[in-house]
């Protein structure tokens, strides 16, 4: 396993530091990427889903881009690497948002599939196959909760014959589709897949992932580390032990349930002192009920994030 691939080892879905009237504010995520490279985190995913990056113009992705990838080399050193969403709603979308993008010094980009319309296989294989000859190197995003389109092991086989494809994120939590897909990275040398369902890290681990993708790794990093240690190293019994710390901390989730977790993860992180409770509209924040919920709940896990930061701002 190539541990210096983009896909490869623990890779935080990082949140989109914001100011109240929604605009990028890298500085104010300065905490959060001590609080990471602290951790033991090397790889950073900029614009995903709990970067909101779908909801951010190209612009704001790239402007952000920008200051924390530098910030995050400066903190984590040479190891550092640094990927970034580019969620266009369609080919020429991201393509587009993909250009905004050019110059900066990325490990690779991240596409998902088209989202609004649904599509064949055969155009999925096209909208994947069109962005690999962009020239960067592309991580295929599985997220059908989000896109409505999952993209199956058949498409994957068919992208493994474009070489800028280097790997998978899968969130989708279909455990038969995710084995499928690690079963195609022994078909070709560079291609590796990461797990993004945060209640099957350690099950993911077991079936050959390469990488994780919890976005709650922003509350505890050296516990997904550690999960990750154990799971890459073959001790299955202390990587469950420690998927079950996980869990406790993914159901903070049930705070606002049903919905994207974006708003309770970035609250927890303002109520730890690590980043602005700020997300983009048509987020709203927390109710009062949800917030009072969410701190007594942050509190039954204080063994795995720390005290609450006594005055956030």
């Amino acid at each position: 396993m190539d541990t210096d691939h983009p896909v490869s080892g623990l890779i935080i879905p990082l949140v989109t530091a914001l100011d109240p009237y929604g605009r990028p504010d890298p500085p104010a995520v300065r905490p959060l990427l001590a609080h990471l490279a602290a951790g033991g985190v090397t790889t950073l995913m900029l614009a995903g889903t709990n970067g909101e990056g779908p909801l951010l113009p190209a612009g704001d992705v790239r402007a952000y881009a920008v200051e924390v990838s530098a910030m995050w080399r400066d903190l984590a050193g040479a190891p550092a690497r640094v990927m970034v969403a580019a969620a266009g709603t369609g080919t020429r979308e991201t393509l587009r948002r993909m250009d905004r993008l050019a110059e900066l010094d990325l490990d690779a980009v991240v596409v998902l599939a088209p989202s609004y319309f649904r599509h064949t296989e055969d155009e999925l294989y096209a909208h994947f196959r069109d962005i690999a000859r962009h020239g960067r190197p592309v991580v295929v995003y599985n997220s059908p909760g989000y896109t409505g389109n999952p993209v199956p092991v058949s498409v994957m086989r068919r992208l493994l014959d474009e070489p800028a494809i280097i790997g998978l994120k899968d969130s989708s939590g279909d455990a038969a589709l995710f084995a499928g897909f690690c079963a195609l990275a022994g078909e070709r040398p560079g291609f590796q897949v990461a797990q993004g369902a945060e209640r099957q890290l350690a099950d993911g681990l077991r079936m050959g992932a390469a990488g994780l993708v919890p976005g709650v790794g922003m509350l505890a990093p050296a516990l997904c580390a550690d999960l990750l240690k154990a799971g890459r190293g073959g001790d299955h019994a202390t990587a469950a032990a420690l998927q079950h710390d996980v869990d406790r901390l993914a159901a903070l989730f049930g705070v606002r349930p049903g919905v994207s977790g974006v708003v309770v993860i970035k609250t927890a992180l303002h109520l730890l002192g690590l980043c602005p409770p700020h997300a983009a509209a048509p987020f709203l924040p927390l109710t009062d009920t949800e917030l009072t919920e969410l701190r007594a709940a942050l509190a039954r896990i204080h063994d795995l994030v720390g005290p609450l930061d006594p005055q956030p701002n």
